[in-house]
């Protein structure tokens, strides 16, 4: 860009012209006797501020090329943190599986026991063997999608094969949400806004130029003339301008404030835009919190308080068999849940911070 701009700075290059008249007539001015040799420059002066303007609309471009840099970073950005979040979440998925496997198979060894003193049907020992590969292959898939998410976030980073081990501490320890005056604080500085207002000053410098545009520009000229039948030289000098009578460039000066007025009517209709996916944004963050949270302080403790009083009931006949499997999966879809809620609240996040450009959410 820095050489578009140097090239819009530069000034028109002056013409030299070289001219023979009155040769290779009849009578006098037979052959070169009467010739008259004219040399000239010419020099075309720009007049209305055309230079000027040209810099001034490249200097726009720059700024909207440099505000729409921002923004690509800002979504390459966000794609990131939300693959981070997403390794995180399946981690601890991967966690949690491996501690159900390891359950089913310790579940399974006491029924094969209880099956082998004859004092349990060895249907159930079928089903525990039957959850027990289920869940194994559940923590498979929770491993493929783990090696799934660490090549997006090499793919987004420009690395290869490198692993990435992001902290869980924001999965271990729940933040608060930011502050909502501060998301919706400075709505003209949001990277989209910023943007769209570079826009219009490059379709307000289009403007200005296409109005110097209208003003005609000057063209001097001064040179040395010799006469060959006196032997002798003189000076010419000329100047000349186009009337504007006809062409005064109206037909581009009208397209150009149409096109301002259109990036100002799409500057509004943006950031009513902008305000409601935030608001929406917000909404959602505020509902994740508070069910992460519910499942935090009260949802995880009763579920896991259930699981170990039904497994406990059914090693000591208290319960049946499929009482306990539904306390398990009751637990392992709870903690799940908890996963997804976390995970959608700090998602939520990252969309605002994606939309105004601020950092509430910071990644290890």
């Amino acid at each position: 860009m820095e050489g578009i701009k140097r090239q819009a700075g530069l000034l028109p290059n002056p013409e030299a012209d070289l001219e023979i008249e009155n040769i290779l007539g009849g009578k006098e001015l037979n052959g070169f006797t009467g010739a008259e040799y004219t040399l000239s420059a010419s020099y075309l002066f720009e007049l209305g501020g055309k230079r000027n303007n040209r810099v001034n609309l490249v200097n726009e471009e720059i700024n909207s090329a440099k505000s729409n840099y921002e923004l690509l970073k800002l979504d390459v950005i966000s794609q990131v943190k939300k693959a981070f979040i997403e390794l995180v979440k399946i981690q601890h998925q991967i966690k949690l599986q491996h501690k159900f496997v390891n359950l089913n198979e310790e579940i399974l060894k006491i029924i094969s026991e209880r099956v082998k003193a004859g004092k349990t049907s060895p249907a159930e020992e079928s089903k525990e063997k039957f959850a027990l590969m289920n869940s194994r292959l559940e923590l498979q898939r929770f491993q493929r999608d783990y090696l799934s998410t660490q090549t997006k976030i090499n793919s987004l980073c420009g690395t290869s094969g490198k692993n990435f081990v992001p902290s869980s501490d924001l999965f271990d320890a729940l933040i608060s949400p930011p502050n909502k005056e501060e998301i919706f604080h400075e709505i003209e500085n949001i990277p989209s806004i910023k943007y769209l207002n570079n826009e219009t000053n490059i379709r307000k410098a289009q403007l200005e130029l296409e109005e110097s545009n209208s003003v005609p520009d000057l063209t001097a000229s001064l040179g040395i003339r010799y006469l060959n039948e006196l032997k002798t030289n003189s000076f010419v000098a000329g100047l000349s301008m186009p009337l504007p009578f006809f062409n005064r460039n109206q037909g581009n000066i009208q397209s150009a404030e149409i096109k301002v007025r259109q990036m100002e009517e799409l500057i509004n209709a943006q950031k009513l835009s902008i305000i409601e996916s935030l608001t929406a944004s917000f909404n959602n963050l505020v509902i994740a919190y508070n069910n992460a949270v519910q499942f935090n302080e009260n949802i995880l403790s009763e579920s896991e308080n259930a699981y170990e009083i039904t497994s406990k009931g059914y090693l000591q006949g208290r319960f049946a068999f499929i009482d306990m499997l539904d306390a398990q999966r009751t637990l392992f879809d709870t903690q799940a849940q908890y996963l997804l809620e976390l995970s959608e609240y700090y998602n939520s996040i990252i969309e605002i911070e994606n939309l105004t450009g601020k950092n509430f959410l910071m990644i290890n």
